[in-house]
């Protein structure tokens, strides 16, 4: 399912396609820890209840960027590759809430990496980089 945009970057600010106006969404922390209780063995119930939050708050009109907290050791590339494997996870989950603006890059990531493969499947969400906002699709 391709989701509408709704939200574009430009000059690394958040811009409301609907009212060409900028926008500041609502921070929504996801620890790592949460996703992922075990290597590899995703936490289903609790990211069935940030969707269902999600969707509660779409129906108020509220917008969310998710901010990755990686609050497991990284050591390693293949550490780091698994947060952004649970972040991926994350965003497979959330996939139809349109109250998702997108993600904030964390700080101990290569930007491009994370932006590239949260955007494969999902090319509608802004991502707020240490730059500010930007976006791959224009609308």
């Amino acid at each position: 399912m391709k989701m509408t945009r709704l939200f574009t970057a430009e000059n690394s600010h958040l811009i409301c396609l609907s009212t060409n106006e900028q926008c500041s969404p609502i921070v929504r922390e996801v620890k790592w820890s949460e996703v992922e209780s075990r290597e590899s063995e995703f936490n289903e119930e609790f990211l069935a209840s940030l969707r269902e939050e999600l969707k509660k708050n779409e129906e108020r009109g509220e917008f969310f960027v998710i901010v990755p907290v990686f609050d497991k050791k990284i050591e390693t590339e293949a550490q780091k590759k698994d947060g952004v494997a649970a972040m991926k996870h994350v965003a497979r989950r959330i996939k139809d809430c349109a109250s998702v603006v997108g993600f904030a890059v964390p700080a101990c990531l290569d930007e491009s990496y994370f932006v590239s493969e949260l955007s494969e499947k999902h090319q509608h969400y802004c991502f707020l980089t240490k730059n500010g906002w930007i976006s791959l699709e224009k609308n």
